[in-house]
Parts: structure tokens; sequence; C-alpha cells
């Protein structure tokens, strides 16, 4: 999302009560705790320590399958659920993953297929599944209607998934990286199409329920549509759930809940942007893809961590939310904030997996 129109999300936010989901969720002891080396709990507590310093309000890591560590800031606990905004995003592709698996969707399925106001839209015919994950598609973007109004108790807009179906393209399907919430809008209507059921519905089903992801609240416009690119309230502890299940290959907790290798394609980058996957963010360089809005992420190299490993990942949030999946090293980490506008990520995981 550019800068300018953070600002004014939050702005019109001020003057109407942004929706809220508070009710607690209490940890359900998936993840044994356990102690870490005194080197990894040094390098813990300073990232937390910084963390906390940049407006951090939780901090967790998972190895292997056991809690080694967790944080959280004054009048902040485990069981407080907070909105994880764009970290929401990658639940879209593990659905999309599974979807395929089953055989009711392929990547490259033009988005038309389900969307009968498409059809017979020769440019609009062209927009595929795998356009909108990569935020490819070419649409236009509507931050004020589409995202600034997703967020409030009281909505303007009644049906966002009407809106984004008929924005104008900007660019030609797969020509140009634009981050913004009109190809997940438009996803969640194929999808709801193409499986015949409320896309959130259809991820419980698929992956939540079987790895007890549980979640506070899901943000919804007026007409009852989940909102993909930013609905999600949840706690740090459950987000852990889901970047477990992507680290190990769609396995939870030895049991095999996703079929072996279908979420690696949400780690696959595009000609547009290679350092972005399918709603995730990869530890690449962007080559040239513009990224001039987000300030955490670094602007030459590999844009999360220069140092850190190949296969490291993101999903990320306003407010400097972060799941952080390290498949080689075995660690999920995730990270709870209130934003900042010198937070880092290359910082935070030079702390976390220590570094020069």
């Amino acid at each position: 999302m550019p800068r300018s129109a953070l600002l004014l999300t939050l702005g019109a936010l001020a003057c109407r009560p942004p929706l809220a989901f508070t009710d607690p969720i209490e940890p359900d002891g998936a993840f044994p705790l356990g102690e870490p080396s005194a080197e990894a709990l040094a390098r813990y507590e300073a990232a937390a320590d910084w963390s906390e310093a940049h407006h951090g309000l939780a901090l967790l890591v998972l190895d292997g399958d056991r809690l080694v560590y967790q944080r959280y800031a004054p009048g902040w606990d485990a069981s407080t659920p907070h909105h994880l905004f764009s970290g929401t995003k990658s639940f879209s592709c593990a659905l999309v993953a599974s979807a395929q698996a089953e055989g009711l969707l392929e990547y490259d399925d033009p988005a038309a297929t389900w969307i009968s106001a498409w059809q017979g839209d020769p440019e609009r015919e062209e927009i595929t599944l795998d356009h909108l994950l990569h935020f490819t598609s070419g649409l236009g973007q509507a931050w004020g209607k589409l995202t600034r109004d997703g967020m409030k108790a009281r909505q303007r807009v009644e049906d966002k998934y009407a809106l984004a179906l008929e924005l104008p393209l900007r660019s030609a399907p797969g020509e140009r990286f634009e981050y913004g919430s009109s190809h997940l809008m438009v996803l969640g209507a194929a999808l709801t199409a193409a499986l015949g059921q409320d896309p959130v519905e259809a991820m419980e089903e698929r992956f939540l329920g079987p790895i007890g992801f549980r979640y506070a609240g899901w943000n919804r416009d007026p007409a009852g549509n989940p909102m993909l690119p930013y609905g999600a309230w949840t706690t740090g502890y459950e987000w852990l759930k889901f970047g477990a299940l992507v680290r190990d290959d769609g396995r939870w907790q030895g049991e095999r809940v996703l079929p072996e290798g279908a979420l690696a394609a949400c780690m696959e980058g595009s000609a547009a942007n290679p350092a972005y996957g399918r709603t995730l963010w990869l530890n690449r360089d962007a080559e040239g893809a513009d990224l001039s809005a987000f300030a955490s992420l670094e602007d030459q190299g590999p844009i999360l961590w220069g140092d850190g490993p190949a296969d490291l990942v993101a999903a990320a949030g306003y407010g400097d939310q972060r799941l952080y999946i390290a498949p080689t090293a075995g660690l999920v980490i995730a990270r709870l904030g209130d934003g900042d506008r010198h937070f880092k990520d290359a910082e935070l995981l030079r702390l976390l997996l220590g570094g020069e």
C-alpha cells in the first residue's frame, strides 16, 4: 500500500470507528514449551528488546515443534488477538493450492471462468488466478473503497467484490506488480463460485480447522464477503500454526493436511517481481519492481535480509505484523506490532537469526 494511502486510511479511521475483534484466544497447548540454547536465548532477548523499542507487541519463536521463546509488551499477553492486516493474504494462496490439488482449478485458469461479468471482455479474460495471487492482474486499487472502508465498523461500500470486478485495468496482465486489495477481492469472487462456498469456510474445512487455527474475527463487507486481503484477527500463537504448516510442506505435527509440494507454489515469484510469491514475500532481489512504499524492506539485494537464508519467506501486514518462516533453520517467528517508521525487517532478522 502506498504510504500516502496508509495515512489516509488512518485518518479516516480516526473519523469513523474501526472494526475490532477483541475476544481472547487462550493458547491451546499445541506447542510444548522448549528451552533455547544460551546463545539463541541471548539473540531472542536482543531481538525482543529491539522489537519493543519499535512498538512491538508480541514476539514468539517456534523451533521445530517447540515454542522456545515468547515475550509480550505491557498490557498484552498470549491470548490477545490483533489485526493481521495484510498478513492475512497468504491464507488465500494455501486455499488455491489445496483446491488445485483437488483438481478443482489451476493457477493458469482465467478468473472469468467463474466470473460471468468478465466473460466476453477480451482484456479481463486474460487475467488468471496466478495474476491475482502475484498482484500482476493490472487492475486498479480503489484504496479508499476497498481497503479503508473495509476496516470500519460502519462501512459504506456494500459489496467490495462487485466493486473490484468493475475496476479499470491500468496495465496488461502479468506486466506489472502492484500491491493492493483488488486482486484478492476478485480472487474471492472467483473462489466463491469455483468452490461453491464462502472462502473462509473453505479454508476452515481444508486446513485451518485441521491445524486447530482459531481467529477472533474476520473483516467482512455488508454483503458478507470476507476480506481476503486484510481480514483476519488472531494471536501470535495461532499465527505460528499456519507458519508451521507452510514450513513443514503441508504437514501438521506429523500428519499430512495438504498434499506434498502444494504450498511450494506460494513461494514462487513472478517475472514482474521475483521477490513476491503468490502472497508471500521472498528473500530475493525484486529486480526493479516498485517497492518504494515498503520502507521496511531492503532496497538492494534480497529484500528481507541480505545475509538471510535463501528459503526465508514472510507474510507481512501493516503495522509491522510479520510471520517469518525459515524452513532449513526449522524456525517460525511471529511478530505483532503497532507500527513504527523505523522498523526494518533486516535488523530484526539479524538479531533473531544471528549475523553481523
